[in-house]
């Protein structure tokens, strides 16, 4: 594991390898992290054909991200530092609250949002180079596998019917986010896939709506019942052209698998 590797999430920082700035810490071992940057197969739900040969042909879906920790070593410069260090991995995400968690790797900063299923530090009992030496250990699932870019890119439509091409460039479809200032009753926006409309929405704040859920939101407050239409994810590795009409912005977060 590279020693530019961090990956950090509810106050816990593991990293790929200690550094003359770090020699302590929390880290991963070189072939200590699976399940982050692949997947098992894919999900399939079986439905064969009723007296007939083969199965019907149903859609394949991404499993959830598990992600396992093992093996993990802890440095320290004390006792003391080492007690808080195993202190910490006992702890982590042990109330079983989800969080987010950001990976750094090769160049890229992602984010899953994770549950812990499993989290272990142990003290070796060894002292060595000036430093003792502790075992760590984790699991953590990722309901939804998918990782997202930690920054969303802004595109800015600047008059009522304006258009702006919004690449994705992650190795998923990404779905984007409209946002709509000072936004009128009703307004729509439109994409090769279709057009999705707001109306008879309360006039002015900040409109916002996921093209994920299709919910629209005023000011953060959810308004039921305005929203109707397609809902799309634009192509991994391409770029759509995505039209309002009233002025705004289209967001999108890389997505990778």
């Amino acid at each position: 594991m590279s020693d530019t590797f961090r990956m950090q999430g509810e106050g816990v920082v593991l990293r790929g390898a200690p550094s003359p700035s770090d020699p302590t810490g929390l880290f991963i071992g070189p072939d200590g992290l699976q399940g982050w940057q692949g997947l098992p197969a894919r999900r399939r739900e079986q439905l064969v054909r009723a007296l007939g040969d083969g199965e019907h042909d149903v859609p394949v879906r991404l499993p959830a991200r598990v992600m396992t920790i093992d093996p993990g070593v802890i440095l320290a410069a004390s006792t003391y530092e080492l007690q808080r260090f195993c202190d910490q991995m006992n702890g982590w995400g042990a109330t079983g609250v989800r969080f987010p968690l950001i990976v750094q790797q090769l160049g890229q900063t992602l984010r899953v949002t994770v549950r812990v299923i499993a989290s272990e530090g142990v003290d070796l009992n060894r002292y060595s180079a000036g430093l003792h030496h502790g075992l760590l250990s984790a699991q953590l699932v990722a309901p939804d596998p998918r990782k997202y870019a930690v920054e969303q890119r802004a595109y800015p439509v600047v008059a009522a019917g304006g258009s702006v091409l919004v690449p994705s460039r992650g190795n998923f479809p990404a779905h984007p986010v409209i946002e709509i200032p000072a936004a009128p009753a009703s307004w729509s926006v439109s994409s090769p896939a279709g057009t999705f409309s707001v109306t008879g929405a309360p006039a002015g704040g900040t409109h916002r709506v996921d093209l994920r859920t299709g919910r629209v939101y005023r000011d953060g407050g959810w308004l039921p019942g305005v929203g109707r239409g397609r809902l799309w994810a634009v192509p991994h590795g391409t770029q759509w052209a995505h039209t309002l009409s009233a002025p705004g912005r289209v967001l999108i977060r890389d997505t990778y698998v």
